[in-house]
């Protein structure tokens, strides 16, 4: 009896080590004991152990949550949105502006000397000083003949880009990859820019023999220097760009590309000349 006593002196003496709870009665020696006791484990110390994937997969849709709010990722999805209802009409807005930077930034980033032959005549024909001719200057009907091999050839490449995207999706993503990126080269740049080049140089007005000439002059440097840098961007654009962006990319990357081209342009055409 005394060792039951001493036993709940103590139980009632603890609050820090056990909690409330009612547990059956117990008779004891004759007399009912009823325990209004139990322990409670104390509470665990901080882990140090490194975030579980579930964690660290609910912090990665975190950071996406956040770059869909911002402006960024408002515009990218209003860009996809109306790209899914009218992906024609998209291609060709799309392919408006980025080919009219990209010939708005051969004219005034990259000085053009050459002058129209008909106005050095007429200015020699009155008399003028040559030199007081400008040297460089902008070319509307430039811009507009680049748009117009700009606007034709949109809605076909969309077609080969979607083309792309459903074919060649192997079991290995590595093949994948390297198929597309192989096929894109070998059939589609060489194509492109045969037709970027002849369309040019006929809307310029010159003949066919001229074009001949320029086509010498431009494919094999262009080719060349197309698949150094459209590789890399292939590369890039198949394994982390989403599909639906993937044309708001390459958009970003040929606006220096097409100011490459409308630039060779003007000097294989003086060249041929």
């Amino acid at each position: 009896m005394k060792l039951l006593q001493t036993l709940e002196t103590c139980l009632q003496h603890s609050p820090a080590l056990f909690s409330r709870r009612t547990i059956s009665s117990h008779r004891l020696g004759g007399r009912a004991y009823s325990g209004s006791r139990s322990w409670r484990l104390p509470n665990p110390p901080p882990s140090n152990s490194p975030a579980s994937p579930a964690a660290s997969a609910s912090a990665s849709s975190s950071t996406g949550g956040l770059l869909a709010r911002s402006g960024i990722g408002k515009s990218l999805g209003a860009y996809s949105q109306i790209q899914a209802k009218r992906p024609y009409t998209t291609q060709i807005c799309t392919t408006i502006v980025v080919w009219l930077c990209g010939d708005l930034g051969a004219q005034f980033l990259f000085s053009s000397n050459d002058v129209k032959d008909e106005e050095i005549k007429s200015s020699t024909q009155r008399g003028e000083i040559q030199k007081n001719l400008p040297s460089s200057h902008y070319d509307p009907w430039r811009t507009a003949r680049h748009l117009t091999v700009g606007i034709v050839a949109s809605i076909p490449s969309y077609e080969w880009f979607m083309f792309l995207h459903r074919r060649f999706n192997f079991a290995s993503s590595i093949a994948s990859l390297a198929t597309k990126v192989v096929v894109q080269q070998a059939v589609f740049t060489p194509v492109f820019n045969t037709y970027f080049f002849t369309i040019q140089s006929l809307l310029s007005g010159a003949s066919v023999e001229d074009t001949l000439v320029r086509l010498q002059l431009a494919l094999p440097t262009s080719i060349a220097n197309g698949v150094k840098v459209w590789t890399g961007v292939a590369i890039i654009s198949f394994m982390y760009v989403p599909p639906q962006f993937r044309s708001v990319f390459s958009g970003c990357i040929a606006v220096a590309w097409q100011t490459y081209l409308s630039w060779m342009n003007q000097n294989v055409r003086r060249s041929a000349h």
